[in-house]
């Protein structure tokens, strides 16, 4: 009997990169943005729902699918389902943690390397502006080597791991907080050594963010925060938008309380116009380097991600327990 899915991961993500379902699997595509009646009504009678990790599966769709027996989030990031609900209905989830982990890593590593440089405002100038007044403004500015800089990971999971790994040939000086510490061994194979949050922030040149977004970690860097730091800290985030509080942000980076910020993540997603880090004057902006929220999108990810969604979902038609689950 064919077994039958939804995916909100479209065919073409699947064409681009070469990886299939079995050919007897059932598979109907749902594009994003969808409400729950189109999910409902896709899903009807099948087993297996796909989502990519920004898209929704919620406790009406989870009550309204008899058959459902497993979620599978492409990315890291699940919090877009209802994992209690499906617990409730013995319905399993699982994401593939990790997948991005390296790619994210090294996006975290260059945007302080951005931080201590801003290469892409220099850039922009440069093609702007004259050349001698650009390279004047770059020295008065400063131009600061990562050798030597005491960076701090708010955070110690897979990602923060990798970009500590690529940090060593810098010879730097890493703190970290987690609330789920390293072993003593971990600790001295990585060369990090633990802090408090209040301490990273008031010591550290560079601060990192690799926390998921709870009632604990929302806006946990705010104006009290910013206040405390060195005046040329260079913030980077590649986790979550909502750690940081943007409108003091914008404040801080504003008034020059901090050298510069490095986001890849901002909240909300999509960015509005009148968002208060796009609304700053230019002084403010040349504190600030950001990107789209693709750290983790790299064709290696994307190859990993799908292929762990195929083979969990195999394993699930094999009696065997998929791997990642979130809400066991």
């Amino acid at each position: 009997m064919a077994k039958k899915l939804v995916s909100t991961v479209l065919q073409s993500r699947f064409d681009k990169y070469g990886i299939h379902f079995p050919e007897d699997w059932e598979i109907t595509y749902l594009e994003a943005p969808y409400t729950d009646e189109d999910m409902i009504k896709a899903v009807g009678d099948k087993e297996y729902i796909l989502v990519n990790a920004t898209h929704p599966v919620t406790k009406a769709v989870i009550d309204a699918c008899p058959n459902l027996k497993f979620i599978q989030s492409e990315g890291v990031a699940f919090n877009k389902i209802d994992t209690e609900a499906a617990k409730a209905k013995g319905i399993l989830v699982s994401n593939n943690r990790g997948a991005n982990a390296k790619g994210v890593a090294e996006h975290t590593v260059f945007l302080m390397l951005e931080g201590l440089r801003t290469l892409s405002y220099y850039d922009h100038k440069l093609k702007t502006e004259d050349y001698v007044t650009v390279k004047q403004e770059s020295l008065a500015r400063g131009v600061h080597e990562l050798g030597g800089k005491h960076i701090g990971f708010i955070g110690m999971g897979a990602i923060a791991k990798e970009a500590v790994k690529r940090l060593a040939p810098w010879e730097v000086k890493i703190s970290y907080f987690d609330t789920f510490r390293p072993t003593p061994e971990q600790e001295k194979e990585l060369n990090i050594s633990y802090l408090p949050v209040d301490e990273i922030v008031k010591q550290c040149d560079i601060i990192s963010l690799h926390v998921p977004v709870t009632p604990e970690t929302e806006g946990m860097l705010a104006a009290e925060q910013f206040k405390a730091m060195k005046p040329n800290a260079v913030i980077v985030n590649t986790a979550r938008g909502e750690i940081i509080n943007d409108k003091d942000l914008a404040a801080a980076l504003e008034a020059g309380e901090i050298g510069h910020a490095c986001l890849d993540v901002v909240a909300p997603e999509p960015t509005p116009a009148d968002h208060p880090l796009l609304t700053m004057s230019e002084a403010g902006k040349a504190r600030l380097t950001m990107s789209p929220h693709h750290a983790g999108m790299t064709d290696e990810a994307f190859i990993t991600m799908l292929n762990g969604a195929v083979a969990n979902m195999e394993r699930m038609e094999k009696g065997e327990q998929p791997v990642n689950v979130v809400n066991r």
